[in-house]
């Protein structure tokens, strides 16, 4: 199904990405780099010490087959729609305009909250970064802002420099990362009784809750994989080369999520304890006078925060064109749908996306400075806005596995082929996360379902339909 041609002001530049281009929003989207250092911890110890322990990898491999249904599912959709409104697009088709506008805005402002919380994140790695490199103390509210300006640079530029610079980025943080990992495992001396000893102790001693609880960060590393869809309308083959960039986006970071796992538990000779006690294991790793050394480590940290910024350049363009296909259907304002005249970028939608974040940067520096706040000021924040991020993601993955059921199930759809077991596997799996999330939430995140909540029923009860909307 294509939506009617929209207007000029509404109009991107059409057929100038291939699929290295799309390729690259997708696995710069997910910010495998930045996920792979972050998530392994999170994996081996849960909350509250329930995890998979020396499981992660085993973990990470699951994840993947359930990475591989869900996109399957969305690959399926994206065979029949080629429109930059992704997710959105395939809800609002199978399920109907009112509840595809209502998950369509879900998961927009969950993408929001997402891009926030890597704007913020590089703020404090570039912060880090100085510190290390330099001994300068360079506030990270500082680095974000200048984050959000070479952003909107990039992005003003046109769709083409945007894809390439996170192509380059992303390759050269994957290869440095990877071959040091790599290193590690090589010259990792093994345990008593062997790595596969240690798994199967782990995985029997956290039994099935340690690998639900696993599982759930592990399904959130693979998350922005859909960014892809976002650049049907650019694309010169959107219909052939958006399933297969997320099938190979999925691939591309499984194994390397493998690799880099595999060497964090190996540098720490298998003991879960160990990777829990450290933020980011393998850069823990490369600034250990055993693996690495002091400069070695401020290269991989540099490496990391240029993933995180091609992560958040790929957040920034599905969102604004996210936005831009919700204008476009009578969702949110029509001035949200204007394009720029030569480069037909999304003028409206970035000018709002990226100055907001600006704005938000500073509130969240100005209310919190000199308040002696533990950690990192925005710390609070960033825990709330990525709970809310990671339950949103689930409840729309399985909005769309759900919807996938439903459409293509009536009379005059072909078959697509594995789609039913790809479909119902996907829901399960987000069901299931998004239960094990929402239990979790308390404290500053209790009212993250309230707000899921009300954004849905405002979506629903309170917005007309467009008479244009597909």
């Amino acid at each position: 199904m294509t939506h009617s041609p929209p207007g000029i002001q509404g109009r991107l530049m059409r057929g100038r990405l291939g699929l290295p281009d799309i390729v690259a929003q997708a696995v710069s989207g997910v910010g495998p780099v930045y996920s792979s250092l972050v998530f392994v911890p999170l994996i081996a110890g849960g909350d509250g010490g329930v995890g998979a322990g020396a499981g992660v990898t085993v973990c990470i491999a699951l994840a993947a087959v359930v990475m591989v249904a869900i996109a399957w599912v969305f690959a399926t959709f994206a065979r029949q729609v080629d429109t930059p409104g992704s997710l959105y697009d395939y809800l609002n088709l199978s399920l109907g305009p009112r509840w595809g506008r209502a998950f369509g805005l879900l998961f927009y402002s969950c993408a929001i909250a997402a891009f926030l919380n890597g704007v913020l994140t590089l703020g404090g790695l570039g912060s880090d970064l100085a510190r290390a490199c330099v001994g300068v103390d360079v506030p990270w509210w500082a680095c974000a802002l200048v984050a959000l300006g070479v952003i909107a640079w990039a992005v003003s530029r046109g769709i083409s420099l945007s894809t390439r610079l996170q192509l380059g980025i992303s390759i050269a943080s994957m290869l440095a990362i990877g071959m040091f990992a790599l290193w590690v495992v090589v010259h990792a001396p093994v345990g008593p009784g062997g790595a596969a000893h240690a798994t199967m102790h782990s995985l029997r001693h956290g039994g099935v809750a340690g690998v639900m609880m696993g599982m759930v960060f592990a399904l959130f590393m693979y998350g922005g994989f859909e960014g892809a869809a976002n650049l049907a309308e650019e694309s010169a083959d959107p219909r052939r080369a958006i399933p297969r960039a997320m099938m190979l986006t999925i691939g591309i970071n499984a194994g390397f999520y493998v690799i880099v796992s595999y060497a964090s538990l190996a540098g720490n000779m298998f003991d879960p304890a160990r990777l829990e006690e450290q933020a980011m294991p393998l850069l823990s790793l490369s600034a250990s006078r055993q693996w690495g050394a002091p400069a070695l480590h401020a290269a991989l940290l540099a490496l990391t925060l240029a993933d995180v910024l091609a992560m958040i350049m790929a957040g920034s363009i599905a969102i604004a064109r996210g936005l831009l296909s919700l204008a476009r259907n009578g969702v949110l304002p029509p001035v949200l749908a204007r394009t720029s005249a030569v480069r037909r970028v999304p003028v409206t939608a970035n000018c709002m996306l990226l100055g907001g974040c600006a704005v938000v940067v500073c509130l969240i520096h100005a209310l919190h400075a000199g308040h002696g706040t533990e950690g990192a000021e925005y710390m609070a924040v960033f825990v709330w806005l990525g709970t809310y991020a990671g339950l949103c993601l689930m409840i729309a993955w399985g909005a769309t596995c759900l919807g996938a059921l439903r459409y293509f199930s009536q009379p005059g759809h072909a078959r697509a082929p594995c789609l039913r077991p790809a479909a119902l596997v996907g829901f399960v799996a987000c069901a299931g996360v998004g239960g094990v999330t929402l239990m979790q939430c308390g404290g500053s995140t209790l009212w993250v379902p309230v707000m899921i909540g009300l954004v849905l029923c405002v979506a629903v009860l309170g917005m007309r339909r467009h008479p244009g909307a597909a």
